[in-house]
């Protein structure tokens, strides 16, 4: 594992998660730009990637290329910058950010190898057909407030063409949805995204059979690893259930 550059392996992921959501990747010499012609938004539809900073007037210039492209294109201002490798000297960079109106962020991206072995009894992974999927996805959206039809139907081509690449997987228990997460078979790793258990089922542990799950069916798969991107708040919970940190990702954020 100490010989794979997981830096370069987590842009991979998140290239590949941009253009699950149909975004394009646009190669420039200090970095990468993700446009996505059928969102105007930022965050995730729109935004670079692959930074690569030397100084604090590197910074400037790519932000002021990155702004001339979301002019040009007629999108918002783009609030997020994913510095790779993360060579930010974070204290000095920190107080520099805040005056310019951004903040920094360190995400952290850990690593277990998939295994061969088989679930406890009782429990099942499942990848719901399509009907099924869009069904669930919209009640999700609607308890957690947000819903819009207008919004949902200029979502639901975007997120169908997510799950081709990034899959859902349910995890159940005697027939019962536990919790889910999106899972994208990159060759010799396969990314996670959004690992959740039902409000219901926290605090009994079965996070960690959900990522036990996902690295059996990494195995079944081919892959060698499961890689997924947290924060220093979910460390923990990631290395309990056997998790490393293989890489960092330094995020620089437009402050609201």
């Amino acid at each position: 594992m100490q010989s794979i550059n997981w830096e370069r392996r987590a842009l991979d992921s998140e290239i590949a998660y941009s253009m699950a959501l149909k975004s394009r990747p646009i190669e420039y010499p200090n970095f990468i730009h993700m446009y996505n012609a059928f969102v105007p938004w930022c965050g995730d539809f729109n935004r670079a990637v692959g930074v690569r900073l030397s100084d604090f007037r590197s910074f400037e210039e790519i932000v002021y290329q990155v702004e001339s492209i979301h002019s040009e294109k007629n999108l918002e201002r783009p609030n997020r910058y994913d510095i790779y490798p993360p060579a930010l000297n974070e204290e000095l960079w920190r107080d520099y950010l805040l005056q310019k109106g951004y903040r920094l962020e360190t995400a952290i991206f850990l690593c277990a190898p998939t295994l061969n072995e088989s679930l406890p009894s009782g429990f099942a992974l499942k990848v719901p057909s399509e009907q099924e999927y869009i069904e669930w996805f919209r009640r999700l959206v609607q308890s957690r407030g947000y819903y819009d039809e207008q919004w949902f139907q200029m979502v639901r081509p975007l997120q169908l063409h997510f799950v081709q690449i990034f899959k859902p997987y349910w995890l159940l228990r005697e027939g019962d949805l536990i919790g889910w997460v999106y899972c994208a078979n990159l060759g010799e790793f396969a990314r996670l995204f959004e690992v959740e258990i039902r409000q219901e089922f926290r605090g009994q542990g079965l996070g960690k059979t959900l990522l036990r799950a996902i690295r059996i069916e990494g195995g079944k798969l081919g892959t060698q690893f499961i890689l997924v991107q947290s924060g220093e708040r979910l460390r923990g919970f990631y290395e309990k259930a056997g998790f490393k940190e293989c890489a960092r990702n330094s995020i620089i954020w437009l402050r609201e």
